[in-house]
């Protein structure tokens, strides 16, 4: 037999799951099996790791599932003891025992972590759900409403590396952050900007910057590597108005109204 016929099977399923978490170019892979698990030239660490029920249905952004796994696991460092700044995605397989297919059960994102006792709970939901969402569609207004730096056609196209300002922490207290680098731009240029740094394991990290004074900024939450010392690279912000975009040079991809009239002309008023 097949693992999928075996999965269809009413009485010859014996499954092992694989569970594979990414984080931009991290990967970490269990199997709830008792033994290590070799698929994709990988290999799958032994875990006891649990999932609610995968169900199928029509409104599949109500359709979410729960991994339960000891938080002694390295995977959970990236919720400890900040949440991570890049989405973290899941994929489960599902092999059964004596076969050598495996089948993709789910493909989803991590969307909220509970630490328990002994154990960490993580919400899942599917990854189409993301597509699946209108959003917020565009503001008819004087201000912008585009996202700093983002790319595409219609969007704000600031390239943010012709902003960027390299420099040194030379003081971390809390979450206001100090750098000489931080002065040569305006107070409150940073404000609504973000700062960013290489962590230890390769991958990159960043906090949004809440105010800026001087060569002072204050981040929205903080990180263990935000220390004396620490080599960053930070992005000043935008406040969304036109003299902003002048700044940057940009007007010609401003996404705001600047000619929208200051009275309501349907106000009942006959003068």
């Amino acid at each position: 037999m097949t693992s999928e016929a075996r999965d269809a099977s009413l009485d010859q399923g014996q499954p092992l799951k694989l569970y594979t978490f990414t984080r931009s170019t991290k990967t970490w892979r269990y199997t709830d099996a008792d033994r290590i698990i070799f698929y994709g030239g990988n290999a799958y660490a032994p875990a006891p790791i649990t999932h609610t029920q995968i169900t199928d249905g029509g409104e599949q952004n109500k359709i979410s599932i729960t991994l339960t796994l000891p938080k002694s696991l390295t995977v959970c460092d990236n919720w400890r003891p900040y949440p991570p700044a890049d989405p973290i995605n899941v994929t489960i397989y599902t092999q059964h025992f004596g076969e050598t297919d495996f089948l993709a059960d789910w493909v989803g994102r991590i969307i909220s972590p509970k630490f328990g006792d002994t154990t960490l709970a993580l919400t899942s939901e599917p990854s189409s759900t993301m597509a699946q969402r209108a959003g917020g569609g565009r503001t008819f207004q004087r201000g912008c409403d585009l996202l700093l730096y983002s790319q595409g056609l219609g969007l704000c196209n600031v390239d943010p590396e012709l902003h960027k300002i390299t420099g040194t922490l030379t003081g971390a207290a809390s979450l206001m952050l100090s750098a000489a680098e931080f002065a040569t731009l305006p107070s409150g240029r940073l404000a609504g900007g973000y700062i960013e740094w290489p962590r230890a394991d390769g991958l990159l990290d960043r906090r949004s910057i809440d105010s800026h004074s001087g060569s002072t900024i204050m981040v929205d939450y903080g990180g263990p590597e935000l220390l004396q010392g620490l080599v960053f690279d930070a992005f000043p912000g935008c406040n969304q108005s036109w003299d902003d975009c002048t700044y940057y040079e940009n007007n010609d991809n401003y996404g705001g109204e600047l000619w929208i009239p200051g009275r309501d002309y349907y106000d009942g008023n006959p003068i």
